[in-house]
C-alpha cells in the first residue's frame, strides 16, 4: 500500500510538471505572437507617413481647391459645397487645417494621416472594458495593419475622418450594450459622445451616415431587449436624424433629376470581386479570410446556440455589414454605388468581426493564435506591392500644362467641365494649380459656341478632358459637331489634349 501512493504521488507530480510546461509554453506562443502584431503595428504606423509628399489624386485636387487658402468660406460654401453632394464636414475641417497650416502636399496628406493615425489611438482608448487584453491587442492592431486604412490613410478625402467615426460610435455602441446586459445604465457623457460622434459621422461620409444609424438601431432593440436606455437610444438617434435630414434634403433636391448614369457600371460579379479585392487583399487572402470567418462563426453558433443574440461582439458587426450591403444595394438601383473605396468607412465593422472571429478560434484551440499575425503579415507584404503609392504624380496634370504652356506656348484652351463629376466653380482653380506660375492660359468652357468663336482666331486651339474615355470623345463630337485631329495626347492616366475640325470636312 506504501508503494502504491508513492507511485501515485509521482504520477501526480509528473502530470503537474507536464502542465506547467505546456502553460509556460502557451505563454511563450502568445507571446510571440503580441510581440510580432507589435512590431508590424509600430511598422505600419509609420508607413502612414511615408507618402506625404506625393502628388493629388483627382478627387483629393477637389477637396485642397475646398480648402484654397485664397478663396473666402463663403464662396466655397456657395458655389463648390453646396453644389456638391458629397458630406461637407470634412472639407470644412480642412479649411480651418489649411488657415493654420501651409497650403502643401505634405501638410494636406498629414491631415488625413493623423486622422487614420488617431482612429487607431481611439481604437485602443475605447475598446471595451470587458474585453481580455490579447483581443484588444488583436483588434488595435488589425486597425494599425490593415494594408487599406494604410494606404488610404493620407489620402485628402473623407475616408480617414469617417473612419475614425465609425471606430467611435461602433466601440461606444458595444459598451452599451454590454452596460444593457449588466442592467447599468451608460452615463450621459458616453450618450453625448455616442451621438456627437454620430453627428459627424453622418455628414462625414454616406456609408459612415448608414452605419451610425445601423449601429443606433441595434443599440436601440438591445436596450428594448434589456429594458434599460430606451429613451436615450430613441431620442438621441432621432436628434442626429433630424440634424442630418437638412442636408438630406438639400441631396434630394440637389439631384432631383439624376440618373444611376452619373458613373460607368462595372458588372456586379467583377465590381464586388473588385471591392473584396480592394479590402481584403489578394484572392489567396480573402478566401483564407473567409474560410477563417465562416469557420469562427459557425463554431460560435453551435457553442452559444439560442444566446448567440447576447454576444453582441459578434451580432453588432454582422448587422453593420449586412444592413449597409443592403442599403447599398436598393440605393443602387438607382445610383450607382457598388465601388470599392465607398466601403472604406465599413472597415472598423470588418475588422470588429474578425477580431471575435480569431478571439473565439484562440479559445477553443490556442494554436489558432497564429492566424492573428499570419493575417497581419499578408496585409503588410500586400502593402509592400501597391505601386501606386510611389507615384509622383497621379493625374498627368502638371505635365499637360507644362506642355501647353512651354512646349506648344498656347494662349488658352477650351476645357470640357460637364463630366468632371465637381462644380463647375471648382475646376479653374482645380486646374490652375498645375499652369506654370510665369505662364497666362486662359480655361474657357468648352462649348459649340465657345469652338465657333476659337476657330475665328485660332482654328488649332486645344481641347482638354480631365478624364477622358472614347465615350467622352463620341460625347464630345456630338455636342460640337466636331471631329479630332488624329490621335489625343494622354497624360497620366486619362487626360488629354487633342484638336478638332468641323464635321464633314477634311482635316488638311
Amino acid at each position: 500500500m506504501d508503494n502504491l501512493q508513492v507511485d501515485v504521488k509521482k504520477i501526480d507530480v509528473s502530470s503537474g510538471k507536464r502542465v506547467t510546461c505546456l502553460a509556460a509554453l502557451a505563454r511563450i506562443f502568445t507571446t510571440v505572437c503580441i510581440i510580432c502584431a507589435v512590431v508590424l503595428s509600430l511598422y505600419m504606423s509609420v508607413m502612414r507617413f511615408a507618402h506625404l509628399g506625393n502628388g493629388l489624386q483627382y478627387d483629393e485636387l477637389y477637396s485642397a481647391i475646398t480648402a484654397f487658402p485664397q478663396l473666402s468660406f463663403s464662396f466655397i460654401w456657395k458655389n463648390m459645397l453646396l453644389q456638391d453632394i458629397n458630406l461637407p464636414l470634412f472639407n470644412i475641417l480642412l479649411f480651418v487645417w489649411n488657415r493654420i497650416f501651409p497650403f502643401s502636399y505634405v501638410w494636406l496628406h498629414l491631415f488625413s494621416a493623423l486622422l487614420g493615425l488617431l482612429a487607431v489611438v481611439m481604437a485602443w482608448l475605447l475598446a471595451p472594458k470587458y474585453w481580455q487584453p490579447l483581443k484588444k491587442y488583436i483588434f488595435v492592431s488589425l486597425m494599425a495593419c490593415s494594408f487599406i486604412l494604410v494606404a488610404y490613410g493620407h489620402i485628402v478625402r473623407t475616408y480617414s475622418l469617417s473612419i475614425l467615426l465609425s471606430t467611435i460610435f461602433s466601440l461606444l455602441g458595444l459598451r452599451f450594450i454590454y452596460d444593457f446586459s449588466q442592467g447599468k445604465e451608460p452615463s450621459r457623457r458616453l450618450w453625448l459622445a455616442f451621438y456627437i460622434a454620430g453627428f459627424l459621422g453622418a455628414y462625414s461620409h454616406f456609408f459612415c451616415t448608414a452605419e451610425f444609424f445601423i449601429t443606433a438601431l441595434i443599440v436601440f432593440l438591445y436596450a428594448c431587449y434589456y429594458k434599460i436606455g430606451r429613451k436615450w437610444a430613441f431620442w438621441g438617434t432621432a436628434v442626429v436624424f433630424a440634424l442630418w435630414s437638412v442636408w438630406l434634403y438639400h441631396v434630394l433636391t440637389f439631384t432631383g433629376g439624376l440618373q444611376s448614369t452619373w458613373w460607368f457600371k462595372t458588372p456586379l460579379a467583377k465590381a464586388t470581386y473588385d471591392i473584396l479585392i480592394f479590402l481584403f487583399g489578394p484572392r489567396f487572402l480573402f478566401s483564407a479570410i473567409l474560410y477563417g470567418v465562416i469557420l469562427a462563426a459557425v463554431s460560435l453558433v453551435f457553442t452559444y446556440k439560442v444566446k448567440i443574440l447576447q454576444r453582441a461582439d459578434f451580432i453588432l458587426p454582422i448587422a453593420q455589414i449586412v444592413l449597409l450591403l443592403g442599403v447599398v444595394a436598393l440605393v443602387s438601383c438607382r445610383v450607382n454605388l457598388w465601388l470599392d473605396r465607398y466601403f472604406l468607412p465599413a472597415m472598423p465593422a470588418f475588422i470588429l468581426l474578425f477580431t471575435e472571429c480569431l478571439d473565439h478560434l484562440q479559445k477553443r484551440h490556442l494554436v489558432l493564435l497564429i492566424l492573428w499575425p499570419a493575417l497581419l503579415w499578408g496585409w503588410v507584404s500586400f502593402y509592400w506591392q501597391l505601386e501606386h503609392l510611389h507615384w509622383q504624380e497621379y493625374t498627368g496634370l502638371q505635365a499637360l500644362f507644362s506642355h501647353l504652356a512651354k512646349d506648344e506656348q498656347v494662349d488658352k484652351i477650351l476645357v470640357d467641365m460637364t463630366k468632371t463629376g465637381y462644380p463647375e466653380a471648382a475646376l479653374p482653380y482645380m486646374f490652375g494649380l498645375y499652369i506654370p506660375k510665369d505662364k497666362n492660359l486662359e480655361l474657357i468652357p468648352l462649348t459649340p459656341e465657345n469652338v465657333s468663336l476659337s476657330w475665328e482666331t485660332n482654328p488649332k486651339t486645344y481641347i482638354f478632358l480631365p478624364l477622358c474615355s472614347q465615350i467622352h470623345f463620341m460625347q464630345v463630337s456630338m455636342e460640337t459637331r466636331t471631329e479630332e485631329d488624329g490621335e489625343p495626347m494622354v497624360f497620366g492616366r486619362d487626360a488629354c489634349i487633342f484638336t478638332v475640325h468641323p464635321a464633314g470636312v477634311s482635316n488638311l
